[in-house]
């Protein structure tokens, strides 16, 4: 298992995702596997970095990564509550051009993962991935 804790957050989305990647759990992935987790983690990340906190606040996030038949990843924060489950689909049957922008990234997290779980406890918001791996 490895626990990992970032804190200030700002502007290191890049950093902390390299991190996360290059956890053992993560990164004996196969390619395949490793390829989706990476784009979970990604948005995961990035949302997290750019909108959690208000403006002038750097903020925490502490991830968690286990292994055993899948690889459950749990990320928490502080920040403002967010359940990005909540939030409609986008309609992926329009042309790139008529669509707005947002929910996307949520809408490849839920096809691409095998769960997902959000709670807000603690004043922390909890957001668990999991991903069945092959052995």
């Amino acid at each position: 298992m490895s626990e990992l804790h970032f804190q200030p957050i700002k502007g290191q989305a890049r950093q902390i995702l390299k991190a996360i990647l290059n956890t053992p759990e993560i990164s004996s992935c196969r390619m395949k596997e490793f390829l989706t987790l990476q784009l979970a983690c990604e948005e995961i990340v990035v949302n997290i970095t750019s909108y959690a906190y208000p403006e002038g606040s750097d903020g925490y996030l502490d991830v968690i990564i286990q292994k055993t038949d899948r690889i459950v990843i749990r990320f928490e924060d502080g920040g403002v509550p967010f359940n990005p489950l909540e939030h409609k689909s986008p309609d992926v049957t329009l042309p790139w051009k008529q669509r707005p922008i947002g929910g996307l990234g949520i809408y490849l997290l839920r096809r691409k993962m095998d769960d997902i779980h959000y709670e807000y406890v603690d004043n922390k918001n909890i957001l668990t991935i999991e991903k069945v791996i092959q052995k």
